[in-house]
């Protein structure tokens, strides 16, 4: 049904909204006196380079994660004068709602890269309302691709608010290792230390969620499967063929082992050990230990995110033909 490129569109897609869902969090949680001030001076004091550098960070990944996947979605369509078609449908679709939060979510992430680095004077009230739209914008494209899965009558195992439930904590939790990145690569891990350690606690809390939450997917399935009395329609079938395929068929090595060890069970324990440490003192050989052990979460957690966008593209079975789509 979707080809390689509209999987990795979703996984970057949902990676940059989560992304700009964190960022601006973090934004809307820095310290209103200092910031006013750095932001007077165009990010441009000594007091200011960490944040520059941070959140600049921050904002460039984002904008690569979003590219990336408009890139994806532009060549999956063949020629770039489509997506104005889709955008500009006379009919509202999902796909067209989804890429206009993402050119939003594009525009606001960049413009918010001009205040970080100092090419653009704003005050902190202009930085709260940015981010502010930042979250909107960002909760708008994680939900579209989980709505727009679930609204697909013809693929069962996709009809349950529980997908995007689980598409929306993935984006999170992919947002926040971005950001973890991020920081490695600016430099920011001693500054923001103790941000990023109670950072990596709610990543714990959203992979518990997420789990909690696939599990009840899973749930779902088999009762659409006819659960313990087995089907009795091609719906049911079909639901019952979705499901085989991930837990014992095809696509289990990855599930088990690229989605629920990898994505999940590794930076889940790697995150409680973080999250353990965030209020010691931080020596620079700790420092060290833990801006691998965030890279490593970061690592597994963007593995897990793509695969679980993978397997739910590769487990759509249609219930009259009974066979992967």
């Amino acid at each position: 049904m979707f080809s390689d490129l509209i999987v990795a569109y979703l996984f970057l897609g949902g990676t940059g909204a989560g992304g700009c869902v964190v960022a601006a969090f973090l934004a809307l949680l820095a310290d209103p006196l200092p910031l006013e001030a750095a932001l007077a001076r165009k990010m441009r004091s000594s007091a200011a380079d960490p944040w520059r550098r941070f959140f600049a960070a921050m904002q460039l990944a984002i904008l690569g994660a979003l590219l990336l996947g408009m890139l994806c979605l532009i060549a999956d369509l063949g020629r770039p004068d489509r997506l104005l078609l889709i955008l500009f449908h006379p009919a509202p679709t999902y796909l067209a709602f989804g890429a206009w939060a993402l050119i939003a979510c594009f525009a606001l992430s960049a413009f918010s890269l001009l205040i970080w680095t100092g090419a653009a004077r704003a005050s902190r009230r202009v930085m709260v309302l940015v981010s502010i739209v930042s979250i909107v914008a960002g909760v708008a494209v994680m939900l579209y691709a989980g709505l727009m899965l679930a609204d697909m009558r013809a693929v069962p195992v996709w009809n349950t608010p529980l997908l995007w439930v689980v598409f929306v904590l993935s984006a999170l939790s992919c947002g926040i290792a971005l950001v973890l990145v991020a920081a490695f690569a600016s430099g920011s891990v001693g500054p923001f230390a103790r941000t990023l350690m109670r950072l990596s606690k709610v990543d714990a809390v959203i992979i518990l969620l997420e789990a909690i939450a696939g599990i009840a997917f899973l749930v779902s399935a088999w009762q659409q499967a006819g659960g313990l009395a087995g089907p009795t329609d091609g719906t049911s079938y079909a639901a019952q063929e979705s499901l085989e395929a991930l837990i014992a068929g095809p696509l289990a090595a990855l599930f088990w082992v690229g989605f629920a060890f990898i994505g999940m069970a590794v930076p889940f324990v790697q995150d409680i050990i973080l999250g353990r440490t965030s209020g010691t003192a931080v020596s620079a050989a700790m420092l060290r230990r833990r801006s691998l052990l965030m890279v490593s979460v970061a690592a597994c957690v963007l593995i897990g995110g793509a695969v679980l966008r993978l397997l739910v593209v590769a487990m759509a079975s249609h219930p009259l033909l009974g066979v992967p789509l």
